[in-house]
């Protein structure tokens, strides 16, 4: 029996299953209640956020047996079917191997005739950025007055290159990112389904290297599996993703707001041993940076973090300066580019990081003037700020003639 991986396996099978996607889920299911479902759907977003899945679950909405209806079954011959991808009156059209007017006339021949069993004939076409200009404008006509038997479903990660006319055609709906919290809710309800008992750190880095992707998130998950078995640790769970471990980051970052040289560079030499990617690691310390000077100026910690990694963050910006988390972050930013470009990226990384141990302390413009005005009252006997100001330059004294 083969094997059939995570991303495919845990796919939603109705519209309350999509994470993050609240607002688009709402919307649909609104216009189907009500009986205003458009002839023409745009979906556009990053990559693994549901928008094929979505378009699916909407042909099944449409096309169910008890339906219109926002819940479909799923246990009808036409869920079945699209579901499986062999509907007769659902065609899912890849838009990159399909993008020329003779695939768009067959199209426009088809729409002309009437479903052979369902209530719609629906296409979706997946990256339909992919169509040529000739595409586009051979399908214009037909998608602005369809049939009323034709629904069309479009799909993309790039709609800035669909023409004006198509996207004033169609009725879009932009997907967003998951966040890290949602996606990690999610990636328990599968583990604890699944019998894998992996922490929630271990959780937050997978849902951190998907960068909003579920489907990617999945993908990850199913690859640490594979390689670690059902009960791994934090550090094989980095090491199997290829990521950097946290705990690094944040000794390393710790390292850096403490000033201490050694420690940080034995991090990188056994980051190097390990073959870490060092651009990557200038970008996660950045982000921890960044974290950590939320922290300093709200006191309270980034939501999208561990509640342990909350802890350590808010303990480490008790001890650092805002000024010096600023700077500490403009020089670890600035670094991401000369290390991806740098010959030997590890020379680049650890230059980088001693001038940020280098730097010299950060002082507020309020504290220069106390320091200001102390000294110049030590030196003048009482001599206003103004005068210390001026240099403590004596005045010239009067012409005598």
């Amino acid at each position: 029996m083969s094997y059939l991986v995570l991303a495919r396996k845990w796919r939603p099978q109705a519209f309350a299953d999509m994470t993050g996607q609240e607002h688009v889920v709402k919307t649909l299911g609104n216009a189907i209640a009500q009986g205003r479902v458009a002839h023409a759907f745009l979906f556009c977003g990053p990559r693994g956020v549901g928008k094929t899945t979505a378009a699916r679950l909407l042909a099944r909405a449409l096309n169910c047996v008890k339906g219109p209806t926002a819940e479909p079954c799923g246990t009808c011959t036409p869920c079945q079917e699209i579901v499986a991808g062999s509907s007769v009156d659902v065609a899912e059209i890849d838009g990159a191997s399909n993008n020329s007017v003779e695939d768009v006339r067959q199209i426009r021949e088809r729409v002309t005739y009437l479903p052979q069993r369902d209530r719609h004939k629906i296409y979706i076409i997946d990256e339909v950025h992919m169509l040529s200009t000739a595409a586009f404008n051979a399908l214009l006509k037909t998608l602005e007055e369809p049939p009323p038997h034709v629904k069309f479903i479009f799909a993309t990660t790039e709609p800035h290159k669909l023409p004006d006319t198509i996207l004033s055609r169609c009725q879009r709906h932009n997907f967003r990112r998951i966040s890290a919290s949602r996606m990690v809710e999610r990636l328990k309800q599968i583990t604890e389904a699944e019998g894998a008992k992996i922490s929630e750190r271990a959780l937050l880095l997978i849902a951190r290297q998907a960068e909003g992707g579920m489907r990617d998130a999945l993908s990850m998950l199913d690859m640490v599996l594979s390689a670690c078995g059902n009960t791994p640790s934090d550090e094989a769970v980095a090491e199997a993703l290829g990521a950097i471990d946290r705990t690094a980051v944040q000794e390393m970052c710790e390292a850096l707001v403490r000033r201490q040289a050694l420690p940080l560079l034995k991090r990188v030499e056994d980051l190097h041993v390990r073959g870490a990617d060092f651009k990557r690691l200038a970008e996660e310390l950045a982000l921890h940076l960044r974290h950590l000077l939320v922290a300093r100026s709200t006191g309270e910690a980034p939501e999208d973090l561990a509640d342990s990694e909350k802890k350590a963050v808010l303990a480490l910006a008790q001890e650092a300066d805002p000024a010096q988390l600023a700077r500490l972050f403009d020089l670890v930013q600035s670094s991401i580019w000369d290390v991806s470009r740098a010959a030997q990226p590890r020379l680049a990384m650890e230059v980088a990081l001693l001038k940020c141990i280098h730097l010299a302390p950060g002082t507020s413009v309020s504290e220069l003037a106390a320091r200001l005005e102390a000294l110049a009252a030590r030196l003048g006997g009482g001599t206003s700020t103004t005068a210390a100001a001026e240099g403590g330059r004596p005045r010239p004294s009067s012409f005598r003639s």
